[in-house]
């Protein structure tokens, strides 16, 4: 197998990659909406109070559903150019050919721009994640820790559950950084292609 080959192959298994953690992204943050009845709980906000004999979380201000829904379509649009990147680079390589220069530039400006844009996800749901953590451990919070109300039911609403809160926004972070990676990796492998160079050091 020729260089050109075998740098091809690193190209889609790195987009086979960025397309399984793009589902990381978007199931677990839409499947945890739907359990907080379509509440953003990226830096929501709360105080917690005795209720029935029990200390649970209320006066919610719920995050902005703009976070979600962002962090929702940035892991659709990653699956979805994966598996086009993917499909195009397999016929590349099953046909024994390079992609033209004008192919490798355009899919460097696509990584660029993805890049960033998981990058801003990423931290979306890192910021948002740590400041919802710090109301669940802040004051006369019965947890010490965030993983501590996984299993646990919190909030007075019967339309909510909580319970699998906790894994589902660590999927979610982990699949952002992860596809952010992978696609930092992408850029740097495209960005030696002409024209590319400075567009990656403009970032």
């Amino acid at each position: 197998m020729g260089m050109g080959n075998i740098l091809l192959l690193s190209q889609v298994i790195a987009f086979l990659v960025s397309f399984l953690g793009s589902f990381f992204i978007f199931i677990p943050v839409s499947i945890n909406l739907q359990e907080f009845d379509g509440h953003c709980l990226l830096g929501a906000k709360g105080t917690w109070n005795f209720s029935s004999g029990n200390v649970m979380l209320m006066d919610i201000k719920w995050g902005l559903h703009s976070d979600c829904g962002f962090s929702i379509f940035i892991g659709i649009v990653a699956m979805i150019l994966s598996v086009f990147f993917i499909v195009w680079q397999s016929v590349n390589l099953f046909k024994n050919t390079d992609s033209s220069w004008v192919d490798a530039f355009v899919t460097c400006v696509i990584c660029i721009i993805m890049c960033l844009l998981l990058f801003i996800c990423s931290l979306i749901l890192s910021v948002g994640y740590h400041r919802w953590c710090k109301t669940l451990t802040g004051y006369n919070s019965p947890f010490s820790r965030c993983e501590e109300t996984e299993m646990n039911e919190f909030i007075i609403d019967s339309n909510i559950y909580t319970r699998n809160m906790f894994s589902e926004l660590n999927m979610a972070q982990f699949g952002a950084w992860l596809c952010y990676i992978i696609l930092h990796l992408l850029t740097v492998v495209y960005s030696f292609v002409p024209g590319c160079v400075i567009l990656y050091f403009m970032c």
